[in-house]
């Protein structure tokens, strides 16, 4: 059988976008509560994940290791946004955003503040399951595991796009 360099880069690439349109187009939209997780994709297999705080903002870590508030534009501009983020998911129940207040919290508390930053080991997703577990040590460092952290805390059981205006 023969295969081709690239082939799963370009459909992973046409898979993510198809799946973006039909979230986009089809699906309901919704708006972020105080709390709410929030994610974008960067490239293939990888995500960038958040709290929304309020007020068109989401704190997250950066990947300099700072811990900064951002707009939803700011936050799809990840790698200087070469990646193929069109949208950002809100963590919900069915079809209505759910958050935490503590969560909130949590991330607003630590803006300005740097951490050693990791890309596996000490990332945004850890630090996104810490605002909403109050765990520091844990250990969610891909999206999947986030998510699951996501379902505990939040009872969050599906992910719909965040209707924003540029």
């Amino acid at each position: 059988m023969k295969t081709y360099a690239g082939t799963g880069v370009a459909f992973g690439l046409v898979s993510g976008l198809a799946e973006s349109l039909v979230d986009n187009v089809l699906r309901d939209k919704v708006q972020p509560v105080l709390g709410s997780l929030v994610y974008c994709d960067l490239a293939l297999a990888f995500e960038h994940s958040g709290i929304y705080v309020g007020n068109d903002q989401i704190v997250h870590l950066n990947g300099d290791g700072r811990v900064e508030a951002v707009s939803p534009a700011r936050f799809l501009q990840r790698l200087g946004g070469f990646n193929p983020a069109i949208s950002i998911y809100v963590s919900c129940r069915d079809k209505q955003a759910v958050g935490s207040p503590a969560a909130a919290a949590r991330a607003m508390q630590e803006i300005g503040k740097r951490q050693d930053y990791n890309v596996l080991f000490d990332n945004c997703h850890q630090f996104s399951s810490w605002c909403l577990s109050d765990n520091r040590a844990n250990s969610d460092s891909f999206t999947w595991m986030l998510k699951d952290t996501a379902k505990a805390h939040l009872h969050a059981n599906t992910w719909r796009v965040w209707d924003w205006e540029d």
